[in-house]
């Protein structure tokens, strides 16, 4: 059965239902007034039959209550009968009008009526109500009254069969729109938009399937990028090793005299098994990061030998490429609680990327500077350089699995990269509680900053 089917059965049924409850209440409400109505109607004819006899002893006319009563009985079908007796000290006279009745609906109410000005003078009144008579009044009523509820209710009924099944097709459109484009990404066809139309919860829906949409559309195109980035990572390296063990072999067989040469390729060979290695140890590490598996243990340590460390490791290249590496760090500074190889981490990343992106002449360099926040010590540590610096539009998408900004592009120093050494940082920072961040002026340099809760001194 399909969605429609069920909305337009389901508010035709709560809409007869509803119908169907008002009917039934009006239903019971008349009958309790027409009731409310019969009792009352009893209550004025034993008035007014006693009203009567008053004033026909006053008149001292048996006539006139004769009269009367004949009046109320064609006023009052319900008066089946009545039986007077006038009594007159010790003389009494019977009358009755109308014919007694067998039906059990028949009720006999008795009256006595006393003359005021004489005790011993009264008139006595044997009524025969028929009940009947009310009870079809009452019925005939109740009829009329659930033949107009049924009509009202056919009607109203068809008119909410066509209310729902309209809204019910609505509502389907927009859902078989959103069963269309699903199907049609399931196909491949990625990137697909809806317009969320109203401000419901199918709107709230449509509004998630597009962010869905994009998101797949942007998984994918970081998918491209990954394989991309993954055979070139691989294929370089690789290739480089292969060339150069075929060269090996060659100046092996050389003699003596090919052995210098044969060394120096070989520390190539070692260069690119490195780099095989870190671009390794890089996916590892965003998959631990993935699984919420990355291990980090802070521990009591001094950051200025950890730079100092570092910035001894890219010496050599930092000198081939014209670029000064300088500490700015405080001899003074107190310890931090980190990892220690995880933050050798985070700042072998931040020195190789600003020495990327830093032409011959520049500068890299690290600094801190402490701060207090809730009462507790922090050391925001920042990784400088006065290199071609960032747009502001890329620095948003730095921080992400396998986004480069554009510079990447153009023509840096050294390998490319695969994108994910700042998505790393990120990680690793905020594991340890930290945020990481970055301010940049194009042409005027970069700087890549993260804090770090520091030791406290007792």
């Amino acid at each position: 059965m399909s969605i429609r089917l069920k909305l337009t059965l389901l508010i035709g049924m709560l809409f007869a239902g509803v119908l169907g409850g008002v009917g039934a209440s009006l239903v019971r409400m008349e009958r309790a007034y027409l009731m409310e109505e019969e009792l009352q109607e009893l209550r004025i004819l034993e008035s007014t039959l006693r009203r009567a006899a008053r004033d026909a002893l006053v008149a001292r006319d048996e006539i006139l209550l004769l009269s009367y009563v004949k009046f109320l009985q064609q006023q009052f079908p319900a008066l089946a009968y009545c039986r007077i007796a006038w009594v007159d000290g010790q003389r009494t006279r019977s009358h009755s009008l109308g014919m007694r009745a067998s039906s059990a609906q028949v009720e006999e109410r008795s009256l006595r009526e006393r003359d005021p000005a004489d005790s011993a003078r009264y008139v006595q009144l044997e009524a025969g109500i028929d009940r009947g008579v009310f009870g079809t009044a009452v019925d005939e009523s109740i009829r009329r009254l659930t033949r107009d509820i049924v009509r009202l209710f056919g009607i109203g009924l068809i008119l909410a069969i066509l209310f729902s099944d309209l809204l019910a097709r609505r509502l389907c459109r927009r859902l078989s729109a959103l069963s269309s484009a699903a199907l049609e990404i399931g196909k491949g066809k990625l990137g697909l938009r809806l317009e969320p139309g109203a401000a419901d919860e199918i709107g709230a829906l449509t509004r998630g399937f597009n962010e869905m949409s994009a998101r797949l559309e942007e998984l994918d195109a970081l998918k491209r990028d990954f394989v991309s980035a993954v055979t070139h990572e691989l294929r370089s390296p690789l290739g480089a090793i292969d060339s150069f063990l075929g060269l090996i072999d060659a100046k092996l067989r050389s003699g003596p005299a090919g052995l210098a040469t044969g060394i120096e390729y070989l520390a190539r060979v070692k260069t690119n098994v490195g780099r095989l290695s870190g671009f390794i140890n890089d996916l590892l590490d965003v998959a631990k990061i993935e699984r919420g598996k990355l291990e980090c243990a802070p521990q009591p340590m001094n950051l200025q030998d950890l730079a100092r460390d570092v910035l001894s490791f890219f010496e050599a290249k930092g000198r081939e490429q014209g670029v000064a590496l300088v500490s700015r760090l405080d001899p003074g500074l107190g310890q931090v609680q980190a990892d220690p190889e995880r933050m050798r981490q985070v700042l072998v990343n931040l020195v190789s990327n600003a020495l990327k992106f830093t032409p011959k002449g520049g500068s890299v360099w690290i600094e801190a500077e402490q701060y207090r926040e809730n009462g507790r010590r922090f050391l925001e540590v920042s990784v400088c350089d006065n290199g071609r610096g960032i747009e502001p539009e890329e620095q948003q998408k730095l921080f992400k699995r396998f986004q480069q900004g554009k510079n990447i592009a153009g023509r840096v120093t050294g390998t490319h990269g695969t994108g994910l050494g700042l998505f790393i940082v990120k990680s690793i920072v905020e594991a340890h509680g930290g945020q990481v961040g970055v301010r940049s002026v194009p042409g005027k340099g970069a700087r890549f900053l993260f804090n770090l809760p520091m030791t406290e001194t007792r």
